[in-house]
């Protein structure tokens, strides 16, 4: 048994829950650091809707009984504690950033942090399969990586669209998922970059990490701004990151022909567009995660790293805040999508952490 922040019946507390056996191809880890995902806001705040979107589309392995406990979290670093009989990539004493994946008896791919039989990276152990996982450099600050997943689905969109140097780009959202965007933007030499988001604060980095403008759509339209700026005949690409319903149907009909929506956002509930407007302007739209087809493995992952390592960004600036396993409840309220400027951008769990509210970098000793 070990200790978890679990979820049940709508809210968290600290509890004790099993730890499945260690099997031959697996890791035993230690999760060091943990990032409230997205996802994870709509897991528990829309549980019927998250669990219907997956069960719409065959994803079974990222679903759980909502009647059961379950112990979220997939955007975690780990310290590797066991390894598996027939493990040889990976040894005791390794830290990882670590992807979520571990597949179970029945031989099902589960998503671990979405399975109530394997506890995610708010508990104090995690077992998960013993291939993908970057190991961290030591150079590499093992609480900050925590904050590669959304880094690399931002890098995802916009290495999935295409976009070459000189070309402009809109993202809309500056969360930890856009502004993953516009740091791979900004590597590639995009130009203009144009960030649209509610938030002053998220404006602001957003800004520190490469964006050209950064409005707020209240006052200034983000394709207005994209033309101003753009030179004569390019054309836009559109990062889609903030999952705000009915946007990306309102992005197309005001973007202009050809224009490249690559949506990396993601809402449970329904949402609608119209596909002659799409049609019309000759729109291509992606929607994607995770590895492109024929990947070995998650590309943008592993370029995400790159940019944390070679230090094209500055991880902290996103860390707005952290609690320990007593303190996710008030971190998931924290992070609750809501109108206007808001205080938190990116808070990480560290179980290492006492006390019940959330902790300024400084009071975590991360300043």
């Amino acid at each position: 048994m070990v200790a978890a922040a679990v979820f049940e019946k709508g809210s968290f507390a600290v509890a004790e829950v099993e730890l499945p056996p260690l099997g031959p191809t697996q890791l035993r880890v230690a999760p060091l650091a943990n990032g409230i995902c997205g996802s994870d806001l709509s897991a528990w705040a829309h549980t019927e809707d998250f669990l219907a979107a997956n069960e719409a589309v065959g994803a079974v392995g990222s679903n759980f009984d909502p009647e059961r406990p379950v112990v979220f979290g997939h955007e975690f670093t780990s310290r590797v504690l066991e390894v598996g009989s027939e493990v040889t990539d990976y040894a005791v004493g390794d830290v990882l950033f670590t992807l979520p994946w571990v597949v179970d008896p029945a031989g099902v791919v589960r998503t671990v942090g979405y399975a109530n039989a394997y506890p995610g990276g708010l508990a104090a152990e995690a077992i998960v399969q013993a291939g993908g996982h970057v190991r961290l450099a030591p150079e590499v600050d093992p609480y900050l990586a925590a904050t590669l997943e959304p880094v690399a689905t931002g890098v995802n969109g916009v290495m999935r669209s295409g976009i070459g140097e000189g070309e402009g780009a809109i993202v809309a959202g500056a969360g930890p998922v856009g502004l993953g965007a516009v740091v791979e933007l900004a590597a590639r030499g995009a130009h203009p970059i144009v960030v649209s988001d509610l938030s002053a604060r998220r404006r602001e980095i957003a800004l520190a990490y490469g964006a050209t403008v950064a409005v707020d759509p209240r006052e200034q339209d983000p394709v207005a701004e994209w033309r101003r700026l753009a030179r004569e005949g390019s054309r836009l690409y559109v990062v889609e990151a903030s999952a705000a319903r009915g946007l990306l149907a309102s992005l197309i009909e005001s973007a202009p022909a050809y224009t490249v929506f690559s949506v990396v956002g993601s809402n449970p509930s329904p949402d609608a567009l119209r596909t002659m407007s799409a049609v019309q302007k000759n729109a291509s739209v992606f929607f994607l995660t995770g590895p492109a087809w024929g990947e070995s493995r998650y590309e943008a992952l592993w370029r995400a790293y790159d940019h944390l390592r070679e230090g094209r960004y500055d991880p902290a600036l996103m860390v707005t805040g952290y609690a320990g396993p007593h303190g996710v409840g008030t971190a998931f309220e924290a992070l609750r999508p809501k109108e206007g400027d808001v205080e938190h951008v990116k808070i990480l769990i560290r179980g290492d952490l006492a006390g019940d509210g959330l902790l300024t970098p400084a009071e975590a000793g991360l300043s």
